[in-house]
């Protein structure tokens, strides 16, 4: 704010009287902080552009102010949050896969249902035990092989079957039915393995359900299953 006092004449005596030839001006900086600029015989006149330059100093410092802390705010506020890493866990492929080829054979009142696999690492592995996985009552297993349903003689059966690297055998089991028609069940299959100093479990698909296994007997006419 510039504020100009002019000095009182001469004929009005008073408190406060100032040098009737001296003309001051403040130019108010803040809080405080008054320039004066003093004209008379004591000094040459400053000129109002004097008083013009000034404001304009005091409007860029409040300017260069307020854009600082805007944009330290603005920063703080926009921040970059850090790179993920893009390192990833790597995957786990399991050895032992399905080749969804499947097979099964009626045996008078009983059913053999089998899947083929395959091992897809890179060295031979040994297949232990074959288990059926039957989410509902109905079958009973009773036999396991490895060789496709109906071969005689089957590839082998028991544990330990040795299965080559990238090679493909068959898994069967025989199971005796305990209802009339099979058709709703579904039935599934697990093997153990080892390989080296390694043992695991291998999940293999099987048969959602038997609806289209075709299974007959006197209880269970054709179509039925």
């Amino acid at each position: 704010m510039i504020k100009f006092v002019k000095a009182r004449d001469a004929d009005q005596p008073g408190p406060g009287l100032v040098d009737p030839d001296v003309a001051v001006a403040s130019v108010q900086l803040g809080q405080g902080n008054t320039d004066i600029i003093q004209s008379g015989p004591d000094g040459p006149p400053r000129p109002p552009q004097r008083i013009a330059v000034g404001l304009a100093l005091v409007l860029i410092v409040a300017a260069a102010m307020t854009g600082y802390l805007f944009g330290n705010r603005h920063r703080a506020t926009t921040a970059t949050p850090g790179t993920p890493s893009s390192s990833t866990t790597p995957v786990v492929v399991q050895p032992i896969a399905g080749t969804s080829k499947r097979c099964s054979v009626q045996l008078k009142d009983r059913l053999q249902l089998g899947v083929e696999i395959i091992n897809q690492s890179t060295t031979t592995m040994t297949l232990r035990q074959v288990q059926a996985v039957l989410p509902l009552h109905g079958l009973r297993p009773s036999v396991t092989t490895w060789g496709s349903c109906g071969q005689l003689p089957p590839a082998a059966s028991g544990d330990n079957y040795p299965l080559p690297a990238g090679a493909t055998t068959w898994l069967t089991i025989t199971f005796d039915v305990l209802v009339p028609c099979p058709g709703p069940i579904p039935v599934r299959f697990t093997v153990d393995y080892t390989q080296g100093s390694r043992s695991g479990t291998a999940d293999l698909p099987g048969f959602p359900d038997l609806g289209d296994v075709p299974y007959t007997s006197t209880k269970c006419p054709p179509g039925s299953s």
